[in-house]
């Protein structure tokens, strides 16, 4: 199995999240190990090919596996994103027959975020439970050149036992192995009760410079924030344990973050929504990794059986700075980059 750092390795205890057909089968209360048991079981009766092993065209290229206890890989060359069962997010980058991260999932649940999430009635939704049996590959061809699309689905459910449905589409292109379009889609699954979204948040990532440089603090990172490079005021050209900012976006641009030190680069990006303001902060947690995110306000009724497509966005991996990373989103977009470049 690839090395994974960050993974979120603790066992969740049952709660208000799990959705309720989970309760009933006590599938989302099971100990990680036990949980892989069943969902290795689950995946063996999906068809040939399936246990486990790889589901892919051919023996290199693009390509997703699904290991036993639950994680999903979707890889190419160079980034290889990681979906565990409750589809949290990690972001990975192969060089030289490594694996490299910046970003971290730590096994506090009161730190722990999934890239994209919904507040229903001012309420986060975090945990959406992988159905295994709705993961699906396709061919896409588009602006950026023949690839493949997964989509992975799972449920969630609020406090107030509201089940939400989220699907996660992450497309990967064979012209760019460094960069792939992320982007979420939520449904209503209820037939009859409508629901209140009041906050979507997208991208949400913990970056952790340690991760790649053992002697570096985790939040020693130098960072471009939408607009400027950004640091401390004593610790320039790396970010500080007090930073923080917050900038608000309305450029029809994608609006970026880019993180890097000396072993690797992170670029994160999203497209403002159509209506709203998009709000990105930026700031060192208490742990002292660095999160951000990029998120709006909305009042949105979702009636019984109705989508929210949120803006698209993407995730890049590189060797270098923030320059080297805006040369590759320039090359992808043809010159349609965010603002301050």
């Amino acid at each position: 199995m690839p090395f994974n750092p960050g993974n979120r390795s603790r066992c969740r205890s049952l709660g208000p999240a799990a959705p309720a057909r989970l309760r009933r089968t006590g599938f989302a209360a099971c100990p990680r190990g036990l949980a892989a048991v069943l969902s290795g079981l689950l995946l063996w009766t999906l068809g040939p090919g399936c246990g486990g092993g790889p589901r892919q065209a051919g023996p290199r290229g693009i390509h997703y596996t699904a290991v036993a206890e639950g994680e999903v890989w979707f890889r190419h060359s160079s980034i290889q994103i990681r979906f565990d069962r409750e589809l949290y997010c990690s972001v990975f980058y192969r060089q030289d027959g490594r694996l490299l991260a910046l970003s971290h999932n730590p096994p506090d649940p009161t730190l722990a975020r999934p890239s994209h999430f919904i507040a229903v009635e001012g309420q986060e939704v975090l945990d959406f439970y992988v159905d295994y049996r709705n993961i699906g590959l396709s061919e896409v061809r588009g602006r950026f050149g023949p690839g493949k699309r997964l989509k992975i689905t799972g449920l969630g459910e609020t406090e107030e036992n509201i089940l939400i449905e989220k699907t996660m589409v992450v497309e990967l292109y064979e012209a760019y192995p460094d960069i792939a379009m992320v982007w979420a889609i939520y449904r209503n699954p209820d037939p009859e009760r409508p629901i209140r979204i009041t906050r979507i948040t997208n991208q949400f990532f913990r970056m952790d410079a340690s991760l790649t440089d053992s002697r570096a603090p985790r939040h020693g990172l130098q960072c471009f924030h939408y607009d400027q490079l950004v640091h401390g005021e004593s610790t320039r050209p790396l970010l500080d344990l007090d930073f923080a900012r917050t900038v608000t976006a309305a450029a029809p641009g994608f609006a970026r973050v880019a993180f890097w030190n000396s072993v690797m680069g992170m670029t994160v990006a999203s497209r403002p929504p159509e209506e709203g303001t998009l709000t990105i902060p930026l700031g060192t947690a208490r742990d002292r990794r660095v999160e951000v995110s990029f998120r709006y306000d909305l009042d949105r009724i979702l009636e019984p059986e109705e989508e929210l497509v949120c803006p698209k966005g993407f995730v890049m991996v590189y060797t270098g700075d923030n320059d080297s990373g805006l040369a590759r989103e320039k090359a992808m977009t043809g010159g349609e980059i965010g603002p301050g470049n």
